[in-house]
């Protein structure tokens, strides 16, 4: 019964607790990997962070279709990563392989 009192006096019970921890960014990792994201489409809120690791041989140059942003050419077991700024649904293509597709979208 102490331990229970204890964890209510230190918030852990409490909802307080619960929305402060829902709250922090996460990060969401995308594999490069045989010409495809994986997965292809992530939900994620603003302020989380999304990973592309390339797992190809190639190297990959990721566009936001919408052009508002690109990221440096990744190369062969490199990555990149972008704090989600945005809201709303992003459709990104590689630039070399046009038909790597793929799309995040904020919660």
């Amino acid at each position: 019964m102490r331990f229970i009192v204890g964890l209510i006096a230190l918030g852990i019970f409490s909802g307080e607790a619960v929305a402060q921890t829902a709250s922090l960014p996460q990060r969401h990792v995308v594999h490069i990997e045989a010409f495809a994201f994986q997965p292809p489409q992530i939900i994620v809120s603003p302020g989380d962070t999304i990973v592309w690791v390339n797992q190809d041989i190639v190297p990959h140059f990721i566009s936001i279709a919408e052009g508002q942003w690109q990221s440096p050419i990744i190369e062969e077991g490199q990555s990149w990563e972008m704090v989600v700024d945005q809201t709303g649904s992003h459709a990104y293509i590689c630039v070399f392989h046009p038909k790597m597709m793929g799309a995040f979208a904020t919660n």
